[in-house]
């Protein structure tokens, strides 16, 4: 009887363990349950940026071990500086403070090492990119440039909304670079009015339009003729635009292919997103692996289809990687970029 009542207990105490080991065994869950995880987005509601922020956001929840809700606020400013500032600086450091960013934040500090908010890139929990980030540079269809030939000769305004951010620094470039005479225009706030601008004929063109934004907003003003694509920006050329050529088609020169490089790097990791660099490993990786379950979600690509958002995802990993190859970039390369961005300020 003693022992079958020992072998009961035996059989409670090994059930009850079970009972309790996966809570003991997965503590990124355990903190997750029942918190709220914010995504702050460096950018004003209703653009690119913005748009993948949310569509990832919608779907997090349930692929972070605990399923926290995951809500968003935009917090723009400075090339999305202030949000990314907030995150490093002011948030939590626990996992439940994330940031999408501007694709040019991770050179900020490079580019701008006065720059208010202090990050460092290099030691950033880096979350894995939905995809890399093609832009074309366009003009109105009724301005009398037709390629970067006529760009050379004939002084062509473009609205690049503020220093640092990617239509400044791209502008800047390819002035530097192509010989392009571009005459940068700050002060709209986001890529929406500036287009309008170029519409009632204000400005000439703009620098950065994305690729998917023109498929979901812009497409039928390029096949009219309204809009005219001259440049393209990115890894790879987009076969929409035949006629355009790809920046590093026409950069000759060593010395401008190692600059224009290291400006293309934010294209190359696409939309940004990060953790504050004290976040635990357990929990950084726990994240890392939950966006990129989102991106091979069906319901998230389902979204994302409607929304016209390409989904080509990049690790957190290999963003990690491409960005401290850029910070360890030869100075004079960089004291050039910075000299070209002094000079949009």
């Amino acid at each position: 009887m003693l022992a079958t009542a020992m072998t009961k207990w035996a059989a409670i105490g090994a059930a009850a363990m079970c009972l309790v080991s996966p809570a003991q065994a997965d503590p990124v869950a355990d903190f997750y349950r029942g918190k709220t995880v914010t995504v702050f987005i460096g950018s004003t509601a209703g653009g690119t940026y913005d748009l993948y922020a949310r569509t990832i956001a919608r779907h997090l929840g349930p692929h972070l071990p605990g399923a926290p809700t995951v809500i968003v606020q935009n917090m723009p400013g400075a090339a999305s500086l202030v949000a990314a500032g907030h995150v490093y600086n002011v948030a939590p450091q626990d996992g439940t403070a994330l940031a999408g960013l501007a694709s040019t934040l991770p050179l900020q500090p490079l580019i701008d090492p006065t720059a208010a908010q202090k990050i460092d890139p290099v030691k950033i929990n880096w979350l894995p990119s939905p995809s890399d980030y093609g832009v074309v540079m366009l003009v109105r269809g009724d301005f009398p440039v037709k390629n970067m030939a006529d760009m050379s000769s004939h002084e062509t305004t473009m609205a690049t909304i503020s220093p640092g951010m990617l239509p400044a620094v791209l502008a800047a470039t390819t002035k530097a670079t192509l010989g392009a005479k571009i005459k940068s225009i700050n002060g709209h706030p986001d890529i929406a009015s500036a287009l309008l601008a170029l519409d009632r004929g204000e400005i000439d063109g703009y620098p950065t339009v994305p690729y998917d934004l023109i498929k979901r907003t812009y497409a039928r003003k390029v096949e009219e003729g309204k809009y005219r694509v001259v440049l393209q920006f990115g890894a790879v050329k987009s076969p929409d635009f035949p006629d355009a050529p790809l920046v590093t088609e026409l950069v000759t020169s060593p010395e401008d292919r190692m600059l224009m490089d290291l400006v293309l790097g934010p294209l190359k990791t696409g939309y940004a997103f990060m953790m504050g660099p004290k976040v635990s490993k357990e929990r950084a990786q726990a994240m890392r692996q939950a966006f990129m379950e989102v991106f091979a979600d069906p319901k998230f690509l389902a979204d994302a289809e409607r929304a016209t958002l390409n989904i080509s995802p990049i690790s957190g990993e290999r963003i990690e990687e491409m960005i401290k190859a850029a910070y360890a970039s030869p100075e004079p390369v960089i004291a050039r970029l910075r000299a070209i961005y002094m000079q949009g300020r």
